[in-house]
């Protein structure tokens, strides 16, 4: 049989990855995954070639096979950050934060940001970065020209500085131009730009330092849209409060009203995850935990099936949510109780990462390249996940030393899919933390093995990165009648 167009890659890890051939009973946590726009290596995979499938990135760049997982990760307009286990931050992509005056400044691997440890939780605003310490503190850097770095200026600052006067913080929210911060008695503190009362204070006076909002009192979990101006937050009860610009609807209130201090959105109670999109909004509710949309609905981003704005709640077809994303420009995605990605709206550069070439597609769909997944982000049009990864063995001990130098990247041991159903072959190479590469189709001229594939590359117990692509041709019935 001729093979058309078939073609694997290795996805490069980083180098501190030390695995052999076997398959373990117990996964390897913390692996990032990436996919989408990469034009300032926001992906981190050395590259600033775009993707529309899913990247296997790696461990962090740190000497420890534990020490480099992935806690967390958070993507801005053109750069991205990641937490290690050990309380690290990293940031690759434009290293001016969303500056596109400084094109040429950007780092396409992870680079450790010197001097900040003990770090619990990121948050990327547009052009700024905050970082919330296991003591409760919040630091700031990046762009500072509506005062969203809470440090009273209006001066750029390129390493962390700590935001004064706020204690016991628990999360933090960086937005457009401005900040956001949880304490853990339940108040909301905002700061920087307020030009559309994003910050909720009552006024539209740009806020130099943090100010406790009056308005809201027992919060569990804040939003700031990164790239719009409008904020959110669940109380205790399961409440939704939004505030902020409604020009789209975007609060979920009815209308185009702003609102200047946190309101109730009516109708919505067992909320329990939420996501500020650039002109809409998300909140996962009720208890089947379904996603509830609403606001601007241009890409499909809400993920109805349409393109029509929607001033309140309408419910999709998503359900057993335990996060939910919106990144500027109109993408969406959501992780799903079993730990997959499902994504809709603008695909810009493959940002939804399911390979397709539609502009948008206003419907969830699942991302096949990627299983066993901790947590997402979405940026413009990147999105990155933290994933474990089952198929390699345990790390080993003791850790290696700096000075042992790098050690083999891991592999995996290719499934065999002759014969299999195409949905079952997908399925099986994703369980594998592998991607699908190309597909081609043959005529099954004699309707023997209709749907089913008939060839592949690389072969059954080919032992490859994690991330590599596996090519299939699939068997397709004839023009005339079958035999």
């Amino acid at each position: 049989m001729r093979r058309v167009g078939l073609a694997v890659f290795a996805i490069a890890l980083t180098t501190v990855l030390t695995v052999g051939n076997a398959i373990a009973a117990v996964p390897v946590k913390g692996y990032l995954t990436s996919w989408g726009l990469n034009h300032r290596g926001q992906i981190g995979d050395g590259t600033t070639t775009s993707s529309p499938i899913p990247v296997v990135v790696g461990r962090l760049p740190q000497w420890g096979h534990r020490a480099g997982h992935v806690r967390q990760v958070a993507v801005g307009s053109d750069f991205s950050a990641a937490l290690s286990k050990n309380s690290v931050v990293y940031v690759w992509g434009n290293r001016r934060f969303g500056d596109e005056g400084n094109t040429n400044d950007f780092a396409t691997r992870p680079e450790e940001v010197p001097g900040l440890t003990g770090i619990t939780q990121l948050s990327l605003g547009a052009k700024h970065i905050l970082a919330l310490g296991g003591d409760g503190t919040v630091w700031a850097w990046g762009d500072n020209e509506y005062r969203q770095l809470g440090d009273g200026t209006q001066t750029r600052r390129p390493i962390p500085q700590q935001v004064a006067g706020l204690t016991g913080i628990v999360q933090v929210a960086a937005g457009y131009r401005y900040s956001l911060a949880l304490a853990s008695d339940g108040s909301v503190w905002a700061w920087g730009h307020n030009g559309y009362a994003e910050l909720g204070d009552g006024t539209t006076v740009n806020r130099p330092r943090p100010v406790k909002l009056a308005g809201i009192t027992g919060a569990t979990q804040i939003a700031a849209s990164a790239h719009g101006v409008h904020s959110m937050a669940i109380r205790s009860d399961g409440t939704l409060w939004t505030w902020g610009n409604n020009a789209n609807g975007q609060l979920g209130l009815g209308g185009s009203v702003p609102r200047y201090v946190p309101t109730q959105v009516p109708g919505l109670t067992g909320v329990t995850a939420i996501a500020a999109g650039e002109k809409s909004a998300f909140a996962v509710a009720d208890p089947a935990r379904s996603v509830w949309a609403w606001g601007s609905n241009t890409v499909g981003q809400l993920g109805d099936g349409t393109t029509t704005e929607r001033r309140t709640p309408v419910r999709i077809s998503l359900s057993g949510v335990s996060q939910i994303e919106a990144g500027a420009g109109g993408t969406t995605a959501a992780l799903l109780d079993n730990r997959r990605v499902w994504t809709w709206g603008s695909n810009e550069s493959g940002a939804l990462g399911t390979g397709d070439t539609a502009a948008y597609i206003p419907t969830p769909s699942m991302v096949t390249g990627v299983a066993e997944v901790e947590q997402i982000a979405v940026g413009r049009a990147t999105v990155a996940t933290v994933v474990d990864i089952h198929s390699v063995p345990p790390d080993p001990t003791p850790t290696p030393t700096p000075t042992a130098g790098p050690t083999a990247p891991p592999t995996i041991q290719v499934p065999d899919l002759i014969g299999r159903l195409r949905s079952s072959a997908f399925e099986a190479i994703s369980s594998a933390g592998l991607n699908l590469g190309s597909e081609d189709t043959v005529i099954d001229h004699q309707c023997n093995d209709i749907g089913q594939v008939t060839d592949q590359h690389p072969d059954a117990g080919t032992a490859v990165a994690p991330g590599s692509n596996v090519s299939i041709v699939v068997a397709i019935r004839p023009d005339h009648p079958c035999p």
